[in-house]
C-alpha cells in the first residue's frame, strides 16, 4: 500500500504542479477564466477580485503540487490536495452538465479538455488523492 500511495502522491505532485505553472505563468488567462466563471453563476460582483483569486489560486496549487512530490509536511499537503479536489470535481461536473463555460482551464492553454474530460480527468485525481 506503501508504493501505491508513493505513486500517486507523486502523480498528484506532477499535476498540481505542472498545473499551477502554466497558469501562474498567464495570470491573465486564469483571471479572464474567473470572470467566465463568474458570469456562469451571477457573481459579477466578484470581478474585481479575479486577477488576486487567479494568482491565490495558482500558487496554492504550485505550492501544494510541490510539496506533494517532495513529501514536504505530507498532512498539509494531503489536505490541500484534497480540499482542492473536493471543491473543483463537483464544479466540473456541473460544467460538463450545463456547458456553462468552453473549457475548464485547468491546464491553462497548455491542454485543453472538453467539459466531460475535465470531470473524469477529476475522478482519476480525487481517487488518487482519497489514497494519498
Amino acid at each position: 500500500m506503501k508504493i501505491i500511495r508513493n505513486i500517486s502522491r507523486v502523480l498528484v505532485g506532477m499535476i498540481f504542479i505542472f498545473s499551477g505553472f502554466v497558469k501562474i505563468i498567464d495570470p491573465l488567462g486564469s483571471t479572464y477564466k474567473f470572470m467566465d466563471y463568474f458570469t456562469a453563476m451571477n457573481l459579477e460582483f466578484l470581478a474585481p477580485a479575479a486577477l488576486s483569486l487567479a494568482i491565490l489560486m495558482c500558487l496554492a496549487e504550485l505550492i501544494i503540487g510541490i510539496m506533494l512530490f517532495l513529501n514536504l509536511l505530507p498532512r498539509f499537503a494531503s489536505w490541500g490536495v484534497l480540499f482542492f479536489m473536493a471543491a473543483f470535481t463537483p464544479l466540473t461536473l456541473w460544467i460538463a452538465l450545463n456547458d456553462p463555460v468552453q473549457d475548464c482551464g485547468c491546464f491553462g492553454d497548455a491542454i485543453i479538455f472538453t467539459n466531460w474530460e475535465t470531470f473524469y480527468k477529476n475522478i482519476v485525481i480525487l481517487a488518487l488523492t482519497i489514497v494519498i
